[in-house]
């Protein structure tokens, strides 16, 4: 997989995120091309959640690709250890797909109907993790999974 594109909602606002973010940023990029596509979150503060993500959702489905497989981490989708994390991306890379995508919603989480839309639904953890949070942990999850493909000494069996 020589393209990752991360479709998130907002803007990484703790500082000690960001320079998480890159950190891992830097190693990747031995590994693939990594760009973030942030759109715009909804206004929180007039409205209904059902409204919020619907706003959303129309702001994220623009970047659903057919040519990419699409990943939605969502807290009902499937947990996966660091292993089989790395096995799906052999496997997607195995497939054809040139280019990975994962989205990751705001506060209220991702649309359904975003979710329904992707090719997996996958979960970080059966905790609850802020979506600020999810961007650090998928990304360092990203870089583990190219360290185990390649025998790297990373990650630690």
């Amino acid at each position: 997989m020589k393209k990752i594109r991360i479709i998130c909602v907002g803007k990484t606002q703790e500082s000690y995120l960001r320079e998480g973010i890159g950190h891992y940023e830097k190693k990747l990029k031995r590994y693939c091309n990594l760009t973030w596509q942030v759109v715009k979150e909804a206004n929180y503060g007039s409205g209904s959640k059902l409204l919020w993500l619907d706003t959303e959702q129309n702001r994220l489905a623009r970047f659903v690709s057919s040519s990419s497989y699409s990943v939605s981490c969502d807290e009902q989708g499937e947990t996966l250890s660091s292993l089989q994390f790395a096995d799906l991306f052999q496997k997607i890379a195995n497939s054809g797909h040139s280019q990975i995508d994962f989205f990751i919603g705001g506060a209220h989480g991702l649309p359904e109907k975003l979710t329904q839309s992707t090719q997996k639904k996958l979960s970080l953890s059966p905790m609850t993790l802020t979506h600020q949070m999810v961007r650090l942990f998928l990304i360092e999850q990203i870089y583990r999974a190219y360290t185990i493909i390649n025998n790297e000494k990373y990650h630690h069996i």
